[in-house]
């Protein structure tokens, strides 16, 4: 059995990669794959009641770095790596990018420091493919407040801060081309899709012509 396939969406808040997520994994369903949705921080038992902190309590941001890789260490071990192993496809709503994108550019973390937490803990473990939904601050703000979801500390971030986010997503697809693929969320859900539709097909065909 060959191995399966990791994918990552990533992206500031309101740029849709939860709804596209879904909507990749009915359509690799469709294409007879055996998909496995999940999430970060969480994804098992552990990493789920992590994230309840993780969210919502105030604390250092050391301790904040280390909790996320705890979920992350604990989620790659019991989901992820698994589910490869059996040759389904793992669909990630946020991934390691997160951590770079709010904790080193938005939060103040050394990037070295991360760096040597992300080799201590995953040893290297990265998607296969990322797909990062882009779009302006103000844009994402306002389709945010047509969401009736609980607000996280991430969330309630000030604009500025989220432009730093933002920046930081960007500059991880421009030191990971290979990896990440930018998708314009700007447009309509519709145009979005079609782009993540089609950079899918051109991923797994690549995938399957390299195999």
């Amino acid at each position: 059995m060959s191995r399966g396939f990791f994918i990552s969406f990533e992206g500031i808040d309101g740029a849709g990669k939860t709804s596209h997520l879904l909507a990749a994994a009915n359509f690799l369903e469709q294409q007879g794959y055996s998909v496995v949705k999940t999430r970060e921080p969480g994804g098992t038992d552990l990493a789920e009641q992590l994230r309840q902190l993780i969210l919502h309590q105030t604390m250092q941001l050391e301790t904040e770095a280390l909790l996320l890789y705890a979920a992350r260490c604990q989620h790659v071990h019991e989901v992820i790596k698994p589910a490869l192993k059996a040759g389904k496809v793992v669909l990630c709503d946020r991934f390691e990018d997160s951590s770079f994108a709010y904790q080193v550019h938005a939060g103040g973390l050394t990037y070295s420091k991360l760096q040597q937490l992300s080799e201590w803990a995953l040893n290297r473990f990265e998607p296969d493919c990322t797909f990062l939904f882009d779009l302006p601050v103000q844009l994402a703000l306002t389709r945010r407040t047509h969401r009736h979801s609980v607000v996280d500390k991430f969330e309630n971030r000030s604009e500025s801060l989220m432009q730093q986010v933002r920046q930081g997503f960007l500059e991880q697809a421009k030191n990971h081309p290979q990896r990440i693929r930018v998708i314009q969320a700007s447009l309509s859900e519709h145009e979005v899709w079609q782009q993540v539709q089609a950079e899918l097909l051109q991923w797994i065909g690549s995938q399957k012509s390299c195999g």
